[in-house]
């Protein structure tokens, strides 16, 4: 008997675990829907290479393709709170 169940990450993350500003629910939400966020947060890319990595995820594992807007909201996101000079969430100093 095969089971079937959605991914069990699905249920405890919201976006306010990615950090706010523009293109955090839309990264959340379409980003979400394949993987889980940790993903997202360990990964540190220059502009280039998220943009890169949107192909890839079209072209090996089945992704819709993004309309222009959309996937530059999400790229612009993802470069400036995980691009290489970002520093990680856990790693900032809370009493700066």
């Amino acid at each position: 008997m095969l089971l079937l169940a959605a991914p069990a990450f699905a249920q405890d993350e919201d976006s306010s675990i990615l950090p706010e500003g523009e293109g955090r629910d839309e990264t959340f939400a379409l980003c979400t829907a394949c993987h889980n966020s940790a993903i997202i947060r360990r990964t540190r890319l220059p502009r280039a290479q998220w943009d890169g990595l949107m192909d890839w995820m079209v072209e090996k594992h089945g992704m819709n393709p993004l309309d222009a807007d959309l996937r530059s909201t999400i790229v612009d996101y993802l470069a400036r709170h995980f691009g290489p000079a970002a520093t990680p969430p856990r790693a900032r100093n809370p009493f700066l």
